[in-house]
């Protein structure tokens, strides 16, 4: 989920890249017991999926060959991002190759330098924020007086949303990401490795949102295997430095493509909008690097989002 809309070119995401060395940093707020090395792997994993994803889409765009379980990792691709009947072609998926690809030199993690426009904060508090007199918010940290937001007060309390990502409107400073502290304390206590464990626990519909927990029935083993990689990667798709990838059909809970099913479906309607592609929906390119990586670790993954 995100504040700001907007275009970012490729040729602005290659002048980003070669302007600075991209990194990425850990806030204090993530560095506390408990939460640190979950927080730190899991921002690790989501950019291990981005480069898996990026390898696999560059050797299908340029018939090499995809090793073992090729065919799995090919249907994965054809599930996330093309209509029935389509082949992996580069209208479909070059432009998402070309975000990736800037996006993974930002893999490196620099806690002790001071961020700019090429460093991604992934933030798990809020102690940045300071309440205005006309009922704003300052943050200290990119020195900006922002509007409230329905992302943004949900994030603070307990539903739904579970992490934002924010790009200032001042391309030097350096792009946010904030998952949500209630979401980060729901992590530390339910294992989500499978919708089978997930399912009775009351706490994991709630968490989801009370909008997703309507819907439950369209959710899938593979959105809930690995939960807090998937958000990361999505937030980090809406970075300046990913191209600012859309919610499509968003923001409404009961539209957004989100989940397994609504991006298959999102990939065979085969729009040709480019605000509506799947290649620039933020879930259809994080589930799409989880899926990969399920097929590498040597797990199978299946068209109705089963993995086995």
């Amino acid at each position: 989920m995100r504040f700001l809309k907007g275009l970012f070119c490729a040729f602005g995401l290659i002048s980003l890249a070669s302007a600075k060395g991209l990194s990425w940093k850990l806030d204090q707020s993530c560095q506390t017991d408990g939460i640190g090395d979950m927080v730190s792997n899991a921002v690790g994993s989501a950019f291990s999926m981005a480069s898996d994803e990026y390898d696999v889409l560059n050797k299908l765009l340029t018939n090499q060959d995809l090793g073992a379980n090729q065919e799995n990792i090919r249907n994965v691709v054809k599930w996330m991002f093309m209509k029935d009947g389509e082949e992996p072609n580069n209208a479909r998926l070059n432009l998402l190759k070309t975000r990736l690809s800037i996006l993974v030199k930002a893999k490196d993690r620099k806690d002790n330098e001071e961020p700019d426009g090429s460093t991604i904060v992934v933030y798990c508090g809020f102690d940045r924020f300071k309440p205005t007199l006309d009922g704003r918010w300052y943050d200290e940290d990119l020195d900006e007086v922002l509007e409230k937001d329905q992302a943004f007060e949900t994030c603070k309390g307990n539903e739904p949303t579970v992490a934002y990502t924010w790009n200032s409107p001042n391309k030097d400073k350096p792009p946010q990401i904030q998952i949500c502290p209630w979401f980060i304390n729901w992590m530390k206590s339910v294992d989500t490795h499978s919708l089978k464990d997930a399912q009775p626990k009351a706490l994991f519909w709630r968490a989801v949102s009370t909008s997703l927990s309507k819907m439950h029935t369209l959710l899938t083993p593979i959105d809930v295997d690995s939960l807090l990689d998937k958000v990361i990667l999505h937030e980090l798709t809406h970075t300046r430095v990913a191209g600012v990838a859309e919610d499509v059909d968003g923001p409404s809970f009961a539209t957004v493509r989100y989940g397994w099913n609504r991006c298959r479906k999102l990939a065979q309607e085969g729009s040709d909008d480019p605000e509506r592609e799947s290649q620039v929906n933020a879930d259809s390119i994080a589930l799409c690097g989880s899926a990969i990586r399920f097929i590498k670790d040597g797990r199978e993954v299946k068209e109705n989002g089963d993995v086995v």
